[in-house]
């Protein structure tokens, strides 16, 4: 047979899936009475939950009578929705999915109830404090503010997600999980606050946020069995490639400028935005933080902003309803954003980032924020303690050929689900932190001197709930001193990483460690509870260079020298579910360990 010409090919392929996705609705409108019938039996079967019932499912909570008073107030609005969604694609067991979206319910009016107790004890202080107060760090209203909202979008999200048919439960626990690292980070943010509202506002946190950890455990684990999506999630993957065949990898000069614009509805045309940014005057604007005021807002299509060659001194943040959005830059040596924002100078970790993406949702077409060729990059210093170069709290983001440069907590994953391929990742204490499900794939991760005295440590996970989905994942990278650290006389330790929550998760595999990596490869957090040295999830495999032995590797129950099927729960696509997403981004990815 006469080989097709690329072309041909092409055609044939795009053929082959449209008469696919015809047989499939065929098949599907042959089967639609049975879906309806079967949707109708899961709403009836949820209507008809018993005390017993409930009582038993909310039992396996960890907050039984916050969930059983969720169910109490919301349980029929619950059946209701299953009703009028006419779910066929079962996710959960009828009587759990009807007790989910109730917690869920319950999850949202509760935190929405915090929102005027939240203004109020976060207000700026009276002139006359009273006495023994203490000020809030620089940005820790506006973290917990805009925290909170990012939460009750999380938590919509979630219900919303769970009553779709066809939606896999991985975006649900994203989402549940990433609330519950915003009211950690809002705390962190709060530390050393006092006033006579602060500890009322405490408590009603807690009170608030035991509905969603309830919701986390009703979803967690469950419906998982194909791995991590439905035949649904699959077709939407597939159409996402054919509908993105224009790849950023591709020439971006073949985009024309045009500006961007500042609209407030939904942009649903199928032409991407190109914003240039030139500190010269050349492009659209001169600084990135007036590109991405520009760039339009709840886009449904990409904006690209090329950012010219150039060093800009600027603090620039991405907010929620600029989704997605494409940073492109000349070269990770060429295009460099740079700010000096620390934790000596008064402000939040959070707050400190030089560039941070704060989206709580892909766009409408599955994209996140993706970023190439550019560098980020916080100037504070070792001595000046957390300064955050890049913050990412946004849904399927990825990065490809970037620089993050700095010294304690450089790269801030903060949470959802994050991809990081060939990147150059520098710094000294915790270099990675948060937590994220975060994939760092053929990085290189480089230690730089720290303050005389301290130990550099590459990872600090801070997984707080064993039900979250979350961990970090150092995947064929390299592991190196920096020149300075080579040069320097003073005998500097670096560890894998150490635990920031008791049930923090992070793995190592298939990487090059120099050696500088200490023998014991993983150390103690400060003053953490007793016992998280059993709790955590620490793991190595296939590691290779001078620091890859693992005989005088700690004795922890949480260390593990793993097998390659436990390597494999770290994957791009079981960690991240990759596979479904990041074949839209063009960026490159290895989905198997």
């Amino acid at each position: 047979m006469a080989a097709l010409s690329p072309h041909v090919l092409v055609v044939f392929v795009a053929v082959l899936l449209l008469a696919t996705a015809t047989t499939t609705r065929c098949h599907r409108h042959g089967r639609h009475h049975r879906h309806a019938a079967k949707g109708d039996a899961v709403a009836a079967a949820a209507a008809t939950l018993g005390v017993t019932d409930i009582n038993a499912i909310c039992r396996t909570t960890p907050h039984p009578d916050s969930c059983l008073a969720s169910t109490a107030v919301h349980l029929d609005a619950a059946a209701e929705k299953l009703v009028a969604s006419s779910i066929s694609v079962q996710l959960l067991p009828p009587n759990i999915l009807s007790v989910a979206l109730a917690s869920l319910r319950g999850a949202l009016s509760a935190v929405s109830s915090l929102s005027p107790v939240l203004s109020s004890a976060l207000s700026a202080p009276p002139p006359s404090s009273p006495p023994g107060a203490s000020p809030l760090r620089r940005g820790a209203a506006q973290d917990c503010l805009e925290l909170h909202a990012a939460t009750l979008a999380s938590l919509s999200r979630s219900a919303s997600l769970l009553a779709s048919p066809g939606e896999g439960l991985p975006s649900v626990r994203a989402h549940l999980a990433a609330a519950l690292t915003n009211k950690a980070t809002c705390l962190d943010g709060l530390a050393g606050a006092s006033g006579p509202e602060m500890d009322g506002l405490l408590a009603s946190l807690d009170d608030a946020y035991a509905h969603v950890t309830n919701s986390l455990s009703l979803v967690a684990g469950r419906g998982d069995s194909d791995g991590g999506g439905s035949a649904a999630s699959f077709a939407a993957a597939v159409a996402k490639i054919i509908h993105h065949n224009r790849r950023l990898l591709e020439d971006i000069g073949d985009y024309s400028d045009n500006g961007g614009g500042d609209d407030d509805d939904d942009n649903n045309n199928d032409k991407t935005v190109v914003i240039t940014v030139a500190k010269d005057g050349t492009g659209n604007y001169r600084t990135v933080g007036e590109a991405v005021a520009a760039a339009p807002n709840n886009s449904a299509t990409r904006t690209v902003i090329r950012v010219k060659a150039g060093t800009y001194e600027e603090n620039v943040e991405v907010p929620p309803y600029k989704t997605n959005i494409a940073l492109v830059g000349d070269g990770r040596d060429a295009t460099v954003i740079t700010g000096s924002r620390s934790a000596a100078d008064g402000w939040t970790t959070f707050r400190s980032a030089t560039f941070d993406a704060f989206l709580t949702h892909a766009g409408v077409s599955g994209e996140g924020f993706m970023a190439r060729d550019v560098t980020f990059r916080n100037t504070a210093g070792a001595a000046k303690g957390q300064a955050v170069a890049l913050r990412v709290n946004a849904d399927m983001a990825a990065a490809y050929r970037c620089g993050v440069d700095g010294h304690q907590d450089a790269l801030y994953a903060h949470s959802f689900r994050q991809f990081y391929r060939e990147c150059a990742v520098s710094g000294t204490v915790d270099l990675v932190f948060g937590n994220a499900a975060a994939v760092l794939q053929a990085c290189a991760l480089v230690a730089k001197n720290p303050v005389a005295g301290q130990s550099n440590v590459l990872t600090a996970q801070a997984r707080g709930d064993p039900n979250e989905d979350t961990g970090f994942s150092v995947h064929n990278c390299t592991v190196a001193a920096s020149p300075e650290l080579l040069a320097s006389a003073v005998s500097t330790r670096t560890f894998l990483g150490r635990p920031w929550r008791p049930y923090a998760r992070a793995v190592v595999m298939d990487s090059y460690l120099g050696p500088l990596v200490d023998r014991a490869g993983w150390v103690d957090w400060p003053d953490a509870e007793a016992g998280r040295a059993d709790t955590v999830y620490f793991g190595e495999y296939g590691n290779g260079g001078p620091g890859a032995a693992t005989d005088g590797r700690v004795g922890w129950a949480g260390f593990h020298e793993m097998g390659y099927d436990e390597a494999a729960q770290f994957s791009v696509d079981s960690l991240i579910s990759g596979d479904e997403w990041l074949a839209a981004t063009s960026f490159p990815y290895d989905d198997d360990v």
